[in-house]
This record gives C-alpha cells, structure tokens and sequence, in this order.
C-alpha cells in the first residue's frame, strides 16, 4: 500500500509562510557578535571551522510545532549556510542552503523525526578568512525515548509472555525495526498498561502479521504508529477491550463503567485484510474516553458479518466518549457487509460515564462500500441530546449507510453542536439529496442542512484495486476526501 510523503507543497509553502512571518535569521548580538564585531574581528587571514556539534542546541516551542537551532559564534566569519532535512526524505530538504547573518533559526517540529542539520561556517573577504573546509552535521530525534527495541522477526505474543510491560503509570513505548516482520499468532492482552508500539521510521513500516487467532486487548491506553497490520489470516476482532478488566479501572460512581481514560490512537496505520470487527467491546461494560484513528488504510474483508459492526461497543452495555477519524480511507471488499460502522449501546452517553459531552467526528475521509444495506452508526443514547456533537466535513462516501449517511450520522438533531460541510453522499450512481445546495430537488433536510454537499461523481481511479483518488470535478475542486489521494 501506498505512504505518503512526510513533506508536501502545502508543507512546504506553510514553512515559507513561517519564515516570512517570524524572520527566520535572528540577531546574535547576545553572544557578542553584532556587525562591528564581525567586521573588525581579530581572527584574520584563515581558514574557518564550523561550529562544534555539541555546541548546536534545539529548543522546542511551548507547543511543539517549531524548534529553534542556535550555535555559538565563529568569530571572522561572513554568516553561516544552514540546511535542514528529514533523513527519511533528504531528496526533499526542508531548507537548502539558506544564508543565516546570525547564530539561530527557527524552522518546523513535528513528533517521532528523525533530523540532521548541515551547517558550514562561511568566509569573510574583507577580512580574508576562508570558508570552513566542511559543513558540521547534527543529528537528533523527536521520538520520545523507547523503553525496549524489539527486535526483528519476534513473536510479539512470546516476547511480552516473557516480558511483562511494566506498570509505570505511563505510557510505555517500543521499536519495532524499520520493514521489521513481527509475529502476532494469538491473543496478546496489555491489560490496564498503557502501550504505544511504534516503527522507527515514518517511511519503511514494520508489519505485524496476525495469526487464526490474533488480537490485540487492552483496557488501558494504546497507540499503534507507523504500522502495516496483515489480519487476512485471523477470524478474531483487531483490536479488543480485555475480557478480563482488573478491578480498579470499574467505576461504581458512573453506572460501573469501566473507565479507559488513556486514548486508544490509529496513526499512519496500513490495516488490511480485516475479517470481522475492528474493535470489539468483549461484551464487558466498557466507556473509552478518546478514540482517534489518523492517516490510517483500512481494506476490510469482511466474513459473516451482516449482522455485526466494524466498532462495536455494545453487547457490554459502554460507547466511546469522543470518536474521530481523520485523513483516513476505510473500504470493504468482502463477501459479505457489515450492518454498522460504529454502534454504543443504547444507554451510553456521556453523563453516564461522568463526562459532560460526547462527539462523533468523521473529518477529510474516504469511505467506500461500507454498510451499503446497514447504518453508519447507531447510539440511541446520543441522539437529539444537546451533549452530543458531531463534526464531518470534507469526507466522500460512495456506497456506504443505505443512502441514509447524515442521518444515521446523528440520529436526530437535537442542541448540541452539528457541523457538516463539503461531504459527497454517492450511492448506486446518484447523490442523495441530503445538503444538497438550494437549486437542487430535496435540499432540504432536518439532518444535513448545509446545502454544502458536492454532486458530482467522485469518480474513482480503481476502486477496485484500491485506489481512491477522486477525479470529479467538485471534489477535485475543493479537495475532499483523504488528502494522501490528492495530487
């Protein structure tokens, strides 16, 4: 399956606008370097060295979304040429030969990347001081620290058998070797720890390959991240909530819930070969405060589940709190449907488990052949509520919830907040009328009332093949669906 670049134009045109905005170069007269001195140094006549990579710092902005590089002076020098890259993707730098007049720069950050600086110290004609022979070369991660490498081709089952995740109250993270082979042949529970298993590399994915009976339970927080999941073979749920919760996770306060407050989060994920549920409640009471999947492919391949939903948390009596999928494609090309995409119990919503809201969030997705016969969603609880918001903007839908989407989306309105905006709603070759703008018959609608919703085919590439790249002219033009199919 395809993966997307970690840096696109848009990417790259935000970072442009960042340096405009801020003013990238930054004055170092407080290390006692200003123009004077630059000019007047008495280090003449030589040849420069760049600055010591230990002596290069990064400093993380308060929010995490910029990092600002500093470097001590070099005395004589004319400036310095800075260069920054992903190291998975150095054909693409994320600046290239950039003349810096100071000692700092401020560029983007994002979460488990791998960077490098290349800085070189550059001469001073005036002065006749010479180029540094060499640029210096920084390396360093903004993967948070792992607390074990697992090491290529292990029988992940085995291996936490053998060893137990710790409880640390925290949240535990381990490497899987980049295009590592990983073994999942039967249930592995985590229990109540909370467990985030992770690819070192945001391009060459390891794969996890499930047995007949493979399953991955918890009950406590889990994050899966740049993952391939190979579940052809397996006739058990994804993902599962323990069948066996411990004792201190039950909430005799809020209708004995049982509380996963940690989230549960899907990201840059390629899931394929899905038989039945993704994720199944194992008919224990559960309420998951956070679901997020992000970026992920889910093929699924359904067996017998006409009956069943994709994420059921439902036979136990729980929900999920807050549901969202973003930048995401779910399709099914199985023998058989499935009735529901997601489905609570009809008694969960959030007073019920001690929160003040719930939402349900669908935002840039594409979704084929999902529930074509069934409903989208089912929560009885939510529905009309003004507790319960729902956002769903930008997604496709072609053949997917009985031409009823928005509808079984929401249930029914009631006063909490219900965003639509810019949705495809295709089934057997027509639109449905929900949001349709004014001009068009059956606009309106007591569910999708944005008169937002494009008209047009999606027209697939191959959606048969499994791609998802729209060609209509509409969702071309506003650029709908998941962003990775986008040019």
């Amino acid at each position: 399956m395809s993966k997307q670049p970690i840096l696109t134009g848009k990417a790259l045109s935000a970072f442009a606008a960042l340096l405009a905005a801020t003013g990238m170069l930054a004055s170092c007269a407080q290390d006692g370097y200003d123009d004077d001195e630059r000019f007047e140094s008495s280090v003449k006549g030589t040849t420069l060295s760049s600055p010591a990579a230990d002596a290069i710092t990064v400093t993380a902005s308060a929010d995490g979304k910029t990092q600002t590089i500093t470097w001590p002076v070099v005395k004589g020098a004319g400036g310095y040429l800075f260069s920054f890259y992903d190291e998975s993707n150095e054909a693409e730098p994320i600046v290239k030969d950039s003349l810096v007049d100071g000692c700092s720069v401020t560029v983007p950050r994002e979460e488990d990347m791998n960077y490098r600086i290349d800085l070189r110290t550059l001469g001073n004609a005036k002065m006749n001081n010479s180029e540094a022979s060499a640029a210096t070369q920084k390396s360093f991660s903004t993967f948070t620290a792992s607390y074990a490498v697992i090491p290529d081709g292990t029988d992940l089952c085995q291996y936490f058998q053998d060893n137990p995740v710790p409880e640390t109250g925290e949240a535990v993270y381990y490497d899987l070797e980049p295009s590592g082979q990983y073994l999942l042949p039967s249930k592995l529970d985590f229990g109540a720890r909370y467990v985030v298993l992770r690819t070192t590399s945001k391009t060459d994915y390891a794969t996890i390959t499930y047995g007949e009976t493979g399953s991955i339970e918890y009950c406590g927080g889990l994050t899966l991240k740049y993952l391939n999941l190979d579940c052809a073979l397996s006739s058990k749920p994804t993902l599962a909530f323990s069948a066996t919760p411990p004792e201190e996770i039950l909430d005799a306060d809020h209708n004995n819930h049982h509380q996963i407050v940690d989230p549960t989060a899907i990201m840059n994920c390629n899931i394929s070969g899905v038989k039945g549920m993704f994720l199944f409640d194992n008919k224990v009471k559960y309420c998951l405060k956070t679901f997020v999947m992000e970026n992920c492919l889910v093929h699924l391949e359904s067996v017998g589940m006409t009956n069943n939903s994709i994420f059921y948390i439902y036979d136990g009596g729980g929900f999920i709190n807050d549901f969202t999928m973003r930048n995401s494609t779910v399709w099914n090309t199985g023998e058989s449907d499935f009735k529901y995409l997601v489905r609570y119990n009809n008694s969960g919503r959030c007073d019920r488990a001690g929160y003040a809201t719930n939402s349900i969030n669908f935002l840039s997705c594409t979704m084929y052949n999902l529930c074509k016969e069934g409903q989208m969603c089912n929560h009885g609880g939510y529905d009309g509520r003004a507790t319960s918001n729902y956002d769903v903007e930008n997604c496709i839908f072609v053949d997917c919830g009985n031409a009823q989407v928005p509808r079984r989306i929401i249930g029914r309105r009631g006063g909490g907040e219900i965003i639509f905006a810019r949705n495809t709603y295709w089934f057997d070759g027509a639109p449905e009328k929900e949001g349709a703008p004014d001009a068009v018959e059956g606009a309106k609608s007591e569910y999708d009332d944005s008169h937002t919703a494009l008209q047009t085919d999606p027209a697939f590439v191959d959606a048969a093949s499994g791609n998802f790249k729209a060609t209509g002219a509409e969702q071309v033009a506003f650029r709908t669906g998941d962003p990775r199919w986008l040019d």
